[in-house]
């Protein structure tokens, strides 16, 4: 079959007989196109090239059905155009969707918040495991964290204190608050 010139009638029975030939030239024939086509609409150029993979496998199937009179280039672009309509269309309704459920964790959080015994029993909870992550934390770590942060000492007074320089006050705290915020990121969604 010559690419360059089809007879749109012919090639349209052909793939209502269900002949393979006729599909793979469609195929190669328009999928770059289309493709193209597609991407105008979305800029993304692999899901335009997924909306025109799933516009020929919508046309394999309904292949019987097509009209012998249709204009086949005509029919293709418009399916693909119809495709990146409803493509919008879904990308709305995922981003509604993800809007829909981060209001709802934020309800639920502050309403865990807002409960008192619940919010208690969360705060207990948190304090517990800040307890046990400062523990874990090296020995002069642990210190000056505790110096700083439970004692309320400012980093001139710790490094007074225990005879170090400020600028090793500020590293250690540092690190302490890394791996805290490594150990704790469960709890941190909670207030985010």
């Amino acid at each position: 079959m010559n690419k360059d010139i089809i007879n749109t009638s012919f090639f349209i029975h052909q793939l209502k007989q269900g002949q393979n030939s006729a599909f793979e030239t469609l195929y190669h024939l328009y999928f770059q196109k289309l493709s193209h086509f597609a991407n105008s609409y979305i800029e993304n150029d692999e899901e335009a090239k997924e909306i025109v993979q799933n516009v020929f496998f919508k046309l394999w199937k309904k292949r019987e059905k097509l009209d012998i009179e249709i204009n086949l280039h005509a029919y293709l672009f418009k399916m693909v155009k119809n495709s990146c309509l409803d493509y919008f269309k879904h990308q709305k309704v995922k981003a509604n969707y993800s809007q829909q459920c981060e209001n709802e964790r934020k309800t639920i959080n502050h309403l865990a918040l807002m409960d008192e015994p619940s919010s208690q029993y969360i705060e207990n909870e948190l304090l517990q495991k800040i307890n046990a992550s400062v523990d874990k934390l090296p020995e002069a770590c642990k210190r000056i964290f505790i110096k700083s942060r439970f004692q309320g000492m400012n980093h001139k007074e710790i490094a007074e204190e225990l005879e170090i320089s400020t600028k090793t006050v500020e590293n250690q705290i540092t690190k302490a608050l890394k791996f805290l915020r490594l150990e704790l990121k469960e709890y941190t969604a909670l207030f985010l």
